[in-house]
């Protein structure tokens, strides 16, 4: 009589190693296809709230939305308290999921991060009101909702200057900066994006005070004001291309 591998793990084995071949089969099948445009990456960042504090994750394998428990399972996680996050938001070039519960990790985690590849998966039953998520040099933006019948649960979109609007940067250094309504977390329509040319950086930043924007020197007698040393000098001024994600 020829017994299933389940039969077999059963039998042969306590219930614990049963539990753990189980979970290694999971993590082994779930990977998937990168974001697009999104660089390969061995490990994959992966961050959600654990209560008071966050979760840091470094994955080999993509895993299932939301599911916490295979999280803790399959990737090597440590916790990060929550005061112990940066003020100035992270600083990812790489590809980062995030799964949002509680917004506080989109208010004191994700705002004003620089993140060129992002992945957000709302794991919230109850749908989200509209707030404004600004991100820096966002390039690629993948949604997932738990919401109950979300007609659109899975979405991605490419976030460029031309994903709505038809925008020409000249050579001059420029900021993309990106608002993201978290509402498109909800599932209840499909993403949509424009673009558009703002006024330069220093302009800007006096309306958003609160924004920590990546200034760098120039040289190496820069003055300590990297503003003040980009304006006297004969580069142009740094411009910021806005888009929008709703």
């Amino acid at each position: 009589m020829e017994m299933s591998p389940n039969t077999a793990c059963s039998a042969l084995l306590p219930w614990s190693l049963c539990l753990m071949f189980v979970l290694t089969s999971r993590c082994q099948r779930m990977v998937s296809a990168p974001l697009y445009g999104a660089p390969e990456q061995d490990n994959t960042t992966l961050l959600f709230d654990s209560g008071s504090s966050l979760r840091n994750c470094s994955c080999s394998a993509t895993i299932q939305n939301c599911d916490v428990a295979l999280a803790n399972s399959c990737c090597r996680c440590h916790t990060v308290p929550r005061s112990a996050l940066p003020r100035s938001g992270l600083r990812q070039p790489g590809g980062v999921t995030v799964w949002v519960r509680d917004l506080w990790v989109l208010e004191e985690l994700l705002n004003s991060s620089m993140v060129f590849h992002l992945q957000l998966s709302f794991c919230g039953m109850k749908p989200l009101q509209s707030q404004q998520l600004v991100l820096l040099g966002l390039q690629t933006l993948r949604v997932h909702s738990d919401v109950p019948g979300a007609p659109y649960p899975n979405q991605e979109i490419r976030v460029s200057a031309s994903a709505g609007t038809a925008v020409e940067l000249d050579s001059s250094p420029s900021l993309h900066m990106t608002f993201v309504d978290v509402e498109v977390l909800n599932g209840l329509s499909a993403l949509k994006a424009y673009s558009v040319i703002g006024p330069p950086l220093h302009t800007f930043s006096q309306f958003f005070p609160h924004l920590v924007f990546p200034l760098t020197q120039t040289s190496s007698d820069a003055s300590d004001d990297p503003l003040e040393s980009r304006e006297n000098t004969s580069e142009p001024l740094q411009k910021t291309l806005i888009t929008f994600v709703y």
